[in-house]
């Protein structure tokens, strides 16, 4: 009797737990790395990295929301963006078809501040 309440008990706990990690939502994986431009203004600031699901880089198919505006950054072989940012607070999302969105809220960006973002995305299960 205490066997089967105990296996009852394990397959009531895995249930639970595989519920509740379905139920979260996923997202794409985001590192950001800051540093200080001793060398005053440049022209960009700011360097974008795509990474696929395969490790390989996203050359294309990007939609980047910047504060409600859209845009679709052109990026080089090696799946870099690279674009110029003001001063100020922003809301990035990044999104690719068939892949989870990688958002980032409030985004501070400073004078004189180069900013790298490395999205890497995550493959959604089909």
């Amino acid at each position: 009797m205490k066997k089967i309440l105990l296996l009852s008990f394990l397959a009531f706990v895995s249930l639970n737990i595989h519920a509740q990690a379905k139920g979260q939502p996923k997202k794409s994986k985001v590192v950001i790395m800051r540093e200080l431009n001793s060398g005053g203004k440049s022209a960009e600031n700011l360097t974008i990295k795509f990474v696929g699901p395969s490790n390989q880089p996203v050359k294309s198919h990007v939609k980047m929301d910047v504060n409600g505006e859209i845009i679709f950054p052109e990026m080089d072989e090696k799946g870099v963006y690279t674009d110029r940012l003001e001063a100020g607070t922003y809301n990035l999302k990044f999104s690719v078809p068939y892949w989870y969105d990688a958002t980032i809220e409030k985004l501070k960006c400073g004078k004189n501040e180069n900013i790298t973002i490395t999205v890497t995305f995550i493959a959604q299960d089909i």
